[in-house]
């Protein structure tokens, strides 16, 4: 996991290594990145490196989590329906860094960050998870992330739309729905 404190010189250091990585990644093979590639390219320190993060799949979580968190932006905008396909839609045609992730088979960084990010925008518009959020977004994340999986091995046929009709009729949204309803006078 990384460790960026919040403050301005630690997330200036963090966003130098996440666009040197993303540099480096239009010139080498994801798995081909190591750490003082990615030090070389930053410009930072080895002791800045660790300080913030403890390996590269840490620096591929911050930069997906930052992605994920620029696209929190649009499904604010949007009822539970079309979140569906929206959301599908951002894996589908998500960044160089999300399909060099997937390519690679680390797609649980992709889950981590996408976990992460519907936590914290379903708290920040005020939307009732009960007792236990995390197993409705976790099912609810594994399922985009199986669905998308498959998408890909069946020879990407389908359209977004597709995915997310499809994704309705294999989950009971009605229960999904229940539990992500915004609370009253909130958000």
């Amino acid at each position: 996991m990384y460790h960026i404190k919040n403050d301005l010189r630690c997330r200036k250091s963090a966003e130098k290594i996440g666009e040197a990585y993303r540099n480096l990644l239009k010139v080498k093979p994801l798995d081909e990145i190591s750490i003082t590639d990615i030090q070389k390219r930053s410009g930072t320190g080895r002791s800045t490196f660790y300080r913030l993060f403890d390996n590269t799949d840490d620096v591929l979580l911050y930069i997906i989590e930052e992605e994920f968190h620029d696209m929190g932006r649009m499904y604010r905008e949007l009822d539970w329906q079309d979140f569906t396909a929206a959301f599908i839609g951002s894996i589908i045609g998500g960044s160089r860094e999300l399909n060099n992730v997937a390519e690679s088979g680390k797609t649980h960084l992709i889950t981590m960050a996408l976990r992460s990010n519907l936590t914290l925008e379903t708290e920040r518009l005020g939307f009732d998870t009960g007792n236990n959020p995390g197993y409705m977004i976790a099912i609810f994340v594994g399922a985009c992330i199986s669905l998308v999986t498959a998408w890909e091995e069946n020879g990407r046929q389908e359209s977004t739309e597709e995915l997310a009709r499809l994704m309705r009729k294999a989950l009971n949204y009605s229960e999904i729905e229940n539990v992500l309803k915004r609370h009253e006078g909130r958000a």
